[in-house]
């Protein structure tokens, strides 16, 4: 692996990684939009899929009528097909921090507050008033709860209201932080410092290999 390849494959994994070890650093759990959840790990992958597939697959024919700009339409291509797969999934609250029993009673006191017909059976949850009917799924390891929804949602308007309702409630809890955060901050750290030694050792070869893809 070149220096130039290293760098722009570890930079975006070791945000990442920082930004979980903050989520589960913190002291109250943590939802997110799933659709969101999803396009950033795909933004951290974009530069391991540059360096991997994306440089096997480099349209070569383009190249040579598009000159350096076809990385920028590479680049957008790669973020269109992740929104359109994040479309396309079924509607989902990811909540870092926080086991399913804990979710599960944070989510019981919201769907009161929002919907008086809310009926629980087994791990679903219908609330025909909001439109929303989902499912609580836990992670194998870790404080990762997922709240799914069973079906497109009959109003989106729903699940807006009831990630923001969820939000305000686990704001309210005291969670104990995870264990395994210094891992990711770890690995998070370690990606950016092995990425800035590697620039400054390398920078002529850095220098080269980009100067190479601008002006292909």
């Amino acid at each position: 692996m070149t220096p130039f390849c290293f760098i722009v494959a570890t930079v975006p994994l070791g945000l990442y990684w920082l930004a979980l070890a903050w989520l589960h650093s913190r002291p109250q759990p943590f939802a997110v939009d799933g659709r969101r959840d999803f396009i950033a790990l795909a933004l951290a992958l974009f530069g391991v899929f540059f360096i991997g597939p994306g440089s096997v697959t480099a349209p070569l024919s383009a190249m040579t009528v598009w000159g350096p700009s076809v990385w920028l339409l590479c680049g957008l291509l790669y973020i269109c097909v992740v929104l359109l797969l994040s479309s396309l999934q079924r509607p989902r609250i990811v909540v870092y921090n926080a086991t399913c029993e804990e979710l599960r009673a944070a989510l019981s006191r919201v769907a009161l507050t929002l919907d008086d017909e809310a009926r629980w059976a087994g791990a679903s949850l219908n609330l025909p008033n909001l439109g929303v009917q989902l499912y609580i799924d836990g992670a194998a390891l870790g404080r990762v709860a997922t709240l799914v929804g069973l079906d497109a949602p009959r109003s989106q308007q729903g699940w807006i209201r009831l990630e923001k309702e969820l939000r305000v409630e686990l704001a309210r809890l005291e969670a104990p932080r995870r264990r395994g955060w210094p891992a990711f901050a770890a690995l998070g750290w370690g990606a950016l410092i092995a990425a800035s030694v590697v620039f400054f050792q390398r920078q002529e070869a850095i220098a080269n290999a980009l100067s190479f893809y601008l002006s292909v």
